[in-house]
């Protein structure tokens, strides 16, 4: 049984098509790539709340009705004050990132020391030390860290876009291994 195919060559060439022109929009258009992610997340928010202010008029079962009417209220308020505030936002998706990486890390220092299997134990708690020094350091700066992802992710788009693109044209097998 086979776990991998290998995707034909055209598959490769669009992915490394996709993957440079992504690249390209992320590395010319850092701000404004923000900004969309920005909007997009506090538009969900705001989507999230109105879907949960009228569950109970499509989930007659429902006997939360009122905590989804309360809920769905927040949602929206919160959705339109995020709409209203970008920078608000991206501190707040920076934030979540930040506590994330930091409960992980707690989490895998923890496994690492409390784990009877002796082979990756030193490497959970390397993670976890990683984890938590990049979430302390997205908290010391979260701005900065948000924008400075989205040139990490398009430069990491251009690289595997040039490679696949190399792979396509240049090393794909003439005929494919049975």
């Amino acid at each position: 049984m086979e776990i991998a195919v290998l995707p034909s060559k055209n598959a490769i060439l669009i992915r490394a098509a996709l993957n440079i022109g992504l690249g390209a929009i992320l590395l010319i258009w850092p701000g404004i790539t923000l900004l969309v992610l920005i909007y997009a997340f506090a538009l969900n928010i705001l989507l999230v709340g109105l879907s949960t202010l009228f569950e109970p008029s499509y989930d007659k079962s429902s006997k939360g009705s009122v905590v989804h009417v309360l809920l769905g209220i927040v949602g929206i308020v919160a959705g339109i004050y995020l709409v209203a505030r970008p920078e608000l936002t991206a501190e707040i998706i920076a934030l979540l990132l930040a506590m994330w990486a930091i409960i992980f890390g707690i989490v895998d220092i923890y496994l690492g020391f409390t784990t009877k299997d002796g082979g990756g134990n030193l490497l959970f708690i390397l993670v976890g030390i990683v984890s938590v020094i990049f979430g302390i350091y997205v908290l010391n700066s979260p701005l900065q860290t948000i924008l400075d992802l989205v040139y990490v992710i398009g430069i990491y788009s251009l690289i595997v876009g040039v490679v696949l693109g190399i792979l396509g044209l240049v090393f794909y097998p003439k005929t494919k291994s049975k």
